[in-house]
Parts: structure tokens; C-alpha cells; sequence
């Protein structure tokens, strides 16, 4: 399938319509030879030994299985369409609202930015901000409750940009353990391609089934 903006729903219409078509044109042309097939065979038969009755009646069975499975790929091909525009225009709500999936990632705009992450139960954590090189940028330590964590980069001395961080605690027994990150960024647009209905989000494209959470603005 063609790449497909939020709106070129159209295009992917036209697609499936033409397939639909060809299904069709297929299905007569098979009706068409096979009513060929059978007038010949009618024809040039021996008439000392003609074709069985059983014989007919399996070649119209197979015939008729081979009708109703070209109908159901019809069929099939209609649901398979109508369910891509439903997502499509279902994920056409999420522009211009912020969408949080797993990543590493952050914006700085103005020393402002934010950075997410999972804690899997109550302790102290280490934030280290990596730029382009992997150096490590800004750290910060602080103690963090079970559950999702938000914390802010404000007044950070760092230039705009896009940013690496990652996340450490210490557990009970004194092990040093990664913590699972989060990336939030603004859907900027619906994409429909060839691997499904995605979003345009921090410059790189997300599967709309990855989405964690959804915000305003």
C-alpha cells in the first residue's frame, strides 16, 4: 500500500475497490470457461461411453467451492479495508495531543524539558542526560515513589534539542538496576503505510498500538 496521509483515506478506497473489481472479472471469466469446458466435454464424448453423472456432479462441486472462496477473499478484503479507515480516522484524534510510549528521548526547549520513567517500587534514583556523543550532560538523584515518574529539566543550562537519558536505582540488596523509560511528544500526524496506521511524533514514527497514554496538549 501507497504511503497514505491522515486524510488520503481515499486513495486506500480506490485500492481495495480495484481489487474488489479484479475478484470479480476473475470470477466471471472462471463461470465463463468452465461453461466452455463443459459444453466441449458434452460434445466429444464418446457416445458408447459417456461421462458419468458422478462425474459432473464433482467437477460442479469443485467448481462451486472454488465460487464461494473467491467471494469470502471478497469479503475478506472489504472487512480488512473498512477496518484500516476505522483506525485511521479513530487515530486522527491524537494530533496535536501528546502520546507516551517506551523510549529514551527527550526535548529541550528553553532549558524546559521532561523525563519519564517507571519505578518498579520506592527508592533512589539516577537521571543521567546523554547528548549526541553519549556524553553524560546533567545528572540529578532523588528519591522516587512506586509507580510512573514525571520530572522536569526547568532552567536546565543545556542547548535546544533532543536528548538521551537514562535511569538507575539501587534495589534492597544494594544492586544497581536500569529503570524503564518513557518518551511523551506531540503527535504531529497520522501516517497510513504499509505496516499499518502510525503517528508522527519527536520526528520518528510510533505504532499506534504502542501508545501507553494520551494528553492534551
Amino acid at each position: 500500500m501507497t504511503t497514505t496521509a491522515a486524510y488520503g483515506v481515499s486513495s486506500a478506497s480506490t485500492s481495495t475497490s480495484t481489487a474488489n473489481k479484479t475478484s470479480a472479472q476473475s470470477a466471471e471469466e472462471l463461470r465463463t470457461d468452465f461453461l466452455k469446458l463443459l459444453t466441449a466435454q458434452l460434445q466429444y464424448q464418446d457416445p458408447l461411453e459417456p461421462v458419468q453423472n458422478t462425474e459432473f456432479t464433482s467437477q460442479m462441486a469443485q467448481f462451486t467451492g472454488l465460487g464461494e472462496q473467491q467471494k469470502s477473499n471478497t469479503l475478506l478484503e472489504k472487512l480488512i479495508a473498512a477496518q484500516g479507515v476505522n483506525q485511521l480516522n479513530q487515530a486522527v484524534s491524537y494530533i496535536g495531543k501528546t502520546a507516551v510510549v517506551d523510549g529514551d528521548q527527550t526535548i529541550l526547549t528553553g532549558g524546559a524539558g521532561t523525563v519519564r520513567f517507571d519505578m518498579p517500587s520506592a527508592g533512589k534514583a539516577t537521571i543521567n542526560v546523554y547528548d549526541a556523543n553519549g556524553r553524560v550532560v546533567e545528572s540529578m538523584e532523588q528519591t522516587f515513589t512506586s509507580g510512573t515518574q514525571k520530572v522536569s529539566l526547568q532552567g536546565s543550562d543545556l542547548p535546544d534539542g533532543t536528548y538521551r537519558f537514562a535511569v538507575t536505582m539501587t534495589d534492597a540488596s544494594g544492586n544497581v538496576k536500569a529503570v524503564p523509560t518513557l518518551e511523551a511528544g506531540v503527535v504531529k500526524a497520522v501516517i497510513n503505510d504499509s505496516s499499518g496506521v502510525v503517528l508522527e511524533m519527536n520526528g520518528r514514527k510510533v505504532n499506534i498500538a504502542d501508545v501507553r497514554q494520551v494528553e492534551q496538549g
